[in-house]
């Protein structure tokens, strides 16, 4: 049964015994740490929708309204931009 292998361990080299060296990693380019891989109508949603979970935070307060203003700040950085770690490791890109 063949597996799907993250884009950035196949590119690992191979070992004599046949398989991926994980500490020779490929690195990223350092001009471009946070690629986009979200297209453009995901991100304007991605913003709105995370402006609205923080001000739903600060109205609710408590546990929940914090829990509501971090996932609500995780998506305006996601919409600003245009990079979703999740996709990155998936290998996702909706460009």
């Amino acid at each position: 049964m063949a597996t799907k292998m993250l884009p950035r361990v196949q590119g690992a080299p191979l070992t004599a015994q046949g398989v991926r060296d994980l500490d020779q990693l490929p690195r990223r380019d350092w001009r471009d740490p946070m690629p986009v891989n979200v297209g453009p109508d995901e991100r304007a949603l991605s913003a709105v929708s995370g402006g609205a979970l923080v001000a739903l935070g600060l109205a609710r307060g408590g546990c929940l309204g914090l829990g509501l203003i971090w996932t609500g700040t995780a998506l305006m950085l996601r919409g600003v931009t245009g990079h979703c770690p999740v996709s990155a490791v998936t290998g996702q890109n909706t460009t």
